[in-house]
């Protein structure tokens, strides 16, 4: 017999406003990103952000590390996505955004990621009607509905908001253990012995060796997968007999 389960699911959410344009950002799973994503398109935006700021705070202090950044996320978040790369990536975000403003509401995807270790902040532009998607695809900036500054403003907000949350995050808790790896990289990141690391390696020789170093005290990057949660999860509210 066919029966129609309804299951309630949690969603993080978060309403800002910056210069009276009220902002939304909701947390989205796999499915719903890569089906949003097949009906949009990147907004290739040079910003003030990336180019006179973000990239060039490097040496800057306040700036996260990615162990900081990783843990951060997942506090204001969840958990990662599993969708990326593992070979240059270590950890995907994807999101709703929808801009109110008096004119209309818009929506946008923002996919906050790490490729080689940088932390990256990507918009795109979501067309309800897939017949509504440019055929020449310019890679330029919606202006009527997210101008250039609106967007260097919104990746500010946002940059600062998650430094600023771990500063909160640092000041109540200390992080479990844990261990990440980019191979592209030779890259490995993490927190041991109540530190924040990160360590980038001449060659594959000196990085293996680093992972197996960190393998003899309990702590490995790739994570065996269990499933059992999951099919729990899915059987949990079928209706008994």
């Amino acid at each position: 017999m066919r029966q129609v389960v309804r299951q309630i699911k949690e969603r993080v959410k978060f309403d800002f406003e910056l210069e009276t344009i009220k902002y939304e950002l909701l947390r989205l799973d796999d499915y719903e990103y890569r089906k949003l994503q097949d009906n949009s398109i990147h907004i290739k935006d040079y910003s003030t952000f990336y180019y006179n700021g973000y990239l060039f705070e490097s040496n800057n202090r306040d700036n996260l590390k990615l162990a900081q950044a990783f843990i951060t996320l997942t506090w204001l978040f969840g958990n990662s996505s599993d969708s990326f790369d593992s070979t240059q990536s270590s950890f995907s975000f994807p999101f709703l955004l929808t801009i109110n403003k008096t004119i209309d509401k818009f929506f946008y995807l923002l996919h906050i990621f790490d490729c080689k270790g940088s932390i990256y902040y990507r918009i795109y532009k979501i067309f309800e009607d897939e017949s509504d998607i440019p055929k020449t695809i310019q890679n330029e900036v919606f202006e009527s509905e997210f101008t250039h500054q609106e967007i260097n403003i919104f990746f500010s907000y946002i940059h600062r908001y998650i430094i600023e949350s771990f500063q909160t995050l640092n000041s109540v808790t200390t992080p479990e253990p844990f261990l990440k790896a980019i191979d592209a990289s030779c890259l490995i990141y993490g927190y041991h012995n109540n530190q924040y690391i990160e360590e980038e390696y001449n060659g594959e020789k000196s990085y293996q060796a680093a992972l197996q170093r960190f393998l003899s005290v309990g702590l490995w990057p790739w994570q065996p997968k269990n499933i059992s949660g999951l099919l729990q999860t899915i059987i949990a509210e079928l209706p008994e007999n």
